[in-house]
């Protein structure tokens, strides 16, 4: 299974929900796409559903052929005339970790999973949607657990997802003792206006999306946050775990101050004026 089939996708949860294995929980998912749907203030107008179909289609007739699929919502304004409004819970509207019911619908995918692809799900939504922050996932995961059990999960799913979490909290337990190891092995850590490297921990991580961006290095889908981190740790000294937390921010650089993006220019210019003579020489 492609990583991207991995991602909460409401077209795809609503097709897994409405088969036959839970078919007998659907109008409850119905009732909570509707209010997912309403938070995200996704309502339809009659324009908005008909222009997706041939000339000639009809509400009457499309709500006829596509049952269940558009549920009305409450009327609203469009160019100054109050309009009936409906929700499409086949939609293909992204569902993240911020979003509200994200563990509803979470729980919903991994249900629909075989066995064998639970680990690759907990895999990629570790990354994707808690930025490999395992501290978090595993409490969101126990919590959601809980949550579940009497009504979503079944005891293989639990058996299962219970089973990956021991075997990263393991992972993990060892992971930190060869970083305290590392630590205690390794050089000073960097303080504030130390001047030891030229650019920020900020104007660093902008040069790396930046690099990223123009095929400099790996991307995103070939280098994840933490590898990143952990490869400027080791060569600027700054922290990488912040640095982690900084690359996987969504919309990070629009959040940089102006300061930021002049001292990296002018770090650039200086690194093109070593360059060009090399550049010039015949």
């Amino acid at each position: 299974m492609e990583t991207t089939d991995y991602e909460l996708i409401l077209n795809d949860i609503t097709f897994g929900e409405s088969s036959k294995p839970f078919l007998k929980d659907f109008e409850e998912y119905q009732r909570t796409a509707y209010l997912f749907l309403n938070h995200q203030g996704k309502h339809l107008f009659e324009s908005d559903i008909l222009e997706r179909y041939s000339d000639g289609m009809t509400l009457e007739r499309l709500f006829e052929i596509n049952k269940g699929r558009y549920i009305q919502a409450a009327n609203h304004t469009k160019d100054g005339v109050s309009e009936k409004t409906w929700y499409d819970i086949w939609g293909m509207y992204k569902i993240e970790r911020k979003d509200n019911f994200f563990d509803f619908f979470f729980t919903c995918k991994l249900r629909q999973l075989s066995l064998l692809d639970i680990e690759g799900y907990l895999d990629f939504h570790l990354l994707d949607s808690f930025d490999d922050d395992k501290k978090s996932f595993f409490q969101f995961l126990n919590l959601t657990i809980k949550k579940f059990q009497n009504t979503l999960l079944n005891n293989d799913i639990i058996e299962t997802t219970n089973e990956w979490i021991k075997s990263h909290a393991e992972i993990k337990s060892s992971l930190d003792k060869n970083q305290a190891d590392e630590i205690i092995k390794g050089r000073k850590q960097r303080e504030p206006g130390d001047k030891l490297t030229s650019l920020s921990q900020n104007q660093t991580v902008l040069l790396i999306e930046f690099m990223q961006k123009v095929g400099m290095i790996l991307g995103e889908d070939h280098l994840n946050y933490t590898q990143a981190g952990k490869a400027l740790n080791i060569l600027t000294g700054y922290s990488s775990h912040t640095i982690r937390q900084q690359l996987g921010s969504k919309g990070y650089i629009e959040g940089v101050k102006h300061e930021d993006f002049k001292e990296l220019y002018d770090a650039i210019q200086n690194l093109l004026k070593l360059i060009e003579p090399h550049v010039r020489k015949k």
